[in-house]
């Protein structure tokens, strides 16, 4: 057993090492947690934890993870934002719960690159309802698809123009008043460009304040610059560094880890990856005349979420399994390394070693997309880009960071942290652990439904 594999199984399992800092364990555990939070850190790789060359960039964070321990986690298909997110407050994998990527599948860009920021798309049970039923409070900070949620006191995330402008708009979206009553008490108004900063202030006076049973706290900067400039480049670290030092002071602010303090779920949605090949299979949709760009008609479109893209049809539209393999076998042929999962998970082109996390996966429209055709996906260095445009297969003239690759990718695991008040394990495996986890903190009961909303999106 080497030694880096045990100082990476004390970083990851370790749940009672003993620490000389500040962080003190409860001298008594109280028998019930009166409030919870879950603080989401978007784009937090999981090898940053793994690898002690980064824990300089997060010192606090480090410290409390070697303390308590933290989980390597894995997110879910498509392992971008929005689904990921949405998985955490419902338990649901996207085909289940409705939210099955940041976008819409809208090849002529009619809905003018809006994202999923609506609530009522969601089909599954959320927490904050289950909350609800339960006579418990709730409170938000920027969570994605919150817009019109049943939150007491509710901040979404939205934008459109990323300009003074959107702050009406948020103060409109928001609970009446909550947005400007915000803004007097930090100082700055919460949109799309505050940085983690004002965030976590705003959620340190609502926290305070409004005193909720449940809080949703949404930071984005890490993934901000790691898509800007790298994973585990210098500028990336850097705001790392300064976003460790803002989360400790939230902590502190809230009275974590005090005998009172709240029950705390730290967790990311998905690591980074890095691509420098281009492969645009849509391109050959259109070649093929499955997409008219004359006539703003498909009966054919990939839907790319960077590391992967999915098949979807038109409506009504109806295709044998040879013409899907035909026209995969020429997409597989122009991008060497991109790898085919049909709808029921029979691989073409290059074969790679079957995962847990494929079996997992095994229906792609009981996990991904109910209209899936199938899956383009690379353990390569490559990015699916959904452009009609150009060649379908280029090397791009710069490094493309991002996300989006199969769950099973090691680059794509991410954390969980879990601090129980009452000294209660939890099990922490996937972004779904965290509805569980949350639901059992807050003894949370769910009631009988007559089942989930149809989804009629694209």
């Amino acid at each position: 057993m080497t030694f880096g594999f045990l100082l990476l199984l004390f970083v990851f399992q370790s749940l009672d090492a003993k620490s000389t800092k500040p962080w003190k364990k409860n001298a008594s555990q109280p028998k019930k947690i009166r409030q919870t939070i879950v603080l989401s850190i978007d784009g937090f790789p999981a090898y940053y934890v793994s690898d002690p060359k980064y824990h300089s960039y997060f010192p606090h964070l480090s410290e409390i993870f070697q303390k308590y321990g933290v989980s390597e986690i894995a997110t879910v298909n498509p392992s971008v934002t929005y689904p990921a997110h949405t998985s955490m407050v419902t338990g649901k994998d996207p085909a289940e719960h409705g939210i099955f990527n940041n976008t819409l599948s809208d090849p002529f860009e009619k809905n003018d690159g809006g994202w999923m920021w609506y609530t009522e798309d969601i089909v599954s049970p959320t927490l904050w309802d289950l909350a609800r039923e339960n006579r418990k409070t709730t409170a938000n900070v920027f969570w994605p698809v919150t817009v019109g949620a049943n939150i007491d006191w509710n901040l979404p995330q939205y934008w459109r123009k990323k300009i003074p402008e959107d702050d009406k708009l948020l103060r409109v979206l928001s609970t009446k008043n909550l947005h400007k009553e915000a803004e007097l008490a930090v100082g700055a108004p919460l949109n799309d460009v505050s940085k983690d900063e004002v965030k976590l202030k705003t959620a340190t006076w609502l926290f305070q304040n409004k005193k909720p049973d449940l809080m949703f706290v949404y930071t984005t900067d890490l993934d901000t610059n790691h898509h800007g400039f790298g994973p585990g480049s210098e500028k990336a670290l850097s705001r790392l560094l300064e976003l460790d030092k803002a989360i400790f002071d939230f902590l502190q602010s809230v009275g974590a880890f005090s005998p009172k303090g709240p029950g705390l779920v730290i967790v990311s949605d998905h690591g980074f990856h890095s691509a420098d090949v281009v492969c645009a299979p849509n391109v050959v949709l259109k070649q093929k005349g499955y997409i008219r760009d004359e006539e703003g008609s498909f009966h054919l479109t990939f839907k790319s979420s960077g590391g992967t893209a999915i098949l979807l049809p038109g409506a009504n539209a109806k295709f044998t399994d040879s013409e899907i393999q035909s026209l995969v076998s020429e997409i597989l042929l122009a991008c060497p390394g991109a790898e085919w999962v049909s709808a029921t998970s029979v691989l073409l082109g290059e074969e790679i070693k079957q995962t847990s996390e494929d079996e997992e996966n095994c229906c792609l429209q009981k996990k991904i997309h109910p209209s899936a055709l199938g899956l383009l996906r690379t353990s390569q260095s490559m990015f699916f880009s959904g452009t009609r445009k150009g060649e379908v297969f280029t090397k791009s003239q710069t490094k493309i960071h991002g996300h989006g690759y199969w769950n099973a990718n090691p680059e794509m695991k991410t954390i969980g942290f879990v601090y129980d008040p009452t000294g209660k394990k939890h099990r922490f495996q996937s972004v779904k652990d965290v509805f569980g986890i949350a639901k059992d903190m807050l003894g949370l009961k769910e009631k009988k439904n007559k089942g989930p909303r149809v989804s009629t999106k694209p």
